[in-house]
């Protein structure tokens, strides 16, 4: 009895799990302390021997012989791709955290800011309550089947064991992610320009009647005009989010072409 071994199957599962598992490292709720390392390891081990007979069928020839320093290039350059995709998706979910930032601080909500569990870190309540609601509209989007396209699209497009153009692509990263303070105030508009104006009214009164305690005064009103401004502003946030979300397909695209050689 004799048995075959394909080593370019192998070759590409290995670096099919290197981009899927940075990926799945970094992906919203996977990124979080509960979910064990190896548990994301897997993951993409799993997606990356569902996709790779798909990958095999549709690249060009690769060498003959396999040597380490040929596999250990693209164990980097699957990581380092991984990773950039990995970040392109997390742009949306990072831009949505600091509109929660923004936010919790306009309403009074900073001095009781909460310690993660999951991540370790101190992070706003509204800025969590944010990142959940970006995490619903994600999955019911069907987004992360646009994750999965993406790769597969990679794979096409950056052919395995082929180079890539790092710098070009960490640059491209660099400018998109110089646009997350636009885009954490614009979801955060609402909120912030009412209470722009509460503010601005509770000066006047203040200058008007000195004897209010603004301190004592001030702190009830903002907190409830900031939470109802965020219950009304609910259905702006769907809007803004699902048009990131939507043109998230369109950011992977170009990071893939920014690493094209």
């Amino acid at each position: 009895m004799s048995f075959t071994v394909d080593i370019t199957y192998f070759a590409v599962v290995g670096a099919l799990t290197l981009r899927l598992g940075t990926m799945a490292a970094t992906l919203p709720l996977l990124d979080q302390r509960a979910v064990p390392f190896l548990w994301r390891l897997a993951l993409g081990a799993v997606l990356a021997l569902a996709l790779a007979p798909g990958v095999i069928a549709g690249m060009p020839p690769l060498p003959v012989s396999f040597s380490w320093p040929l596999l250990v290039g693209e164990a980097v350059r699957s990581l380092l791709a991984g990773a950039l995709l990995a970040l392109a998706v997390n742009l949306v979910f990072t831009a949505v955290r600091y509109a929660g930032n923004i936010t919790g601080m306009q309403i009074g909500f900073a001095i009781v800011n909460t310690v993660d569990p999951q991540s370790g870190t101190q992070i706003s309540v509204i800025a969590q309550l944010y990142y959940l609601l970006a995490v619903l509209i994600f999955f019911a989007l069907n987004a992360h089947h646009v994750l999965l396209g993406a790769i597969y699209q990679s794979c096409t497009v950056l052919p395995l064991f082929a180079p890539l153009d790092t710098g070009a692509g960490a640059w491209f990263m660099i400018q998109e992610y110089g646009a997350i303070f636009a885009l954490g105030l614009r979801i955060a508009a609402p909120v912030v320009i009412v209470l722009l104006l509460v503010s601005a009214t509770m000066g006047v009164i203040v200058k008007t009647v000195p004897q209010i305690n603004v301190l004592v005064v001030g702190f009830p009103i903002k907190i409830g005009v900031g939470l109802l401004m965020i219950g009304l502003s609910m259905v702006f946030f769907k809007q803004v989010v699902v048009g990131l979300l939507l043109g998230m397909e369109g950011k992977l695209d170009a990071v893939l072409l920014a690493l094209r050689v």
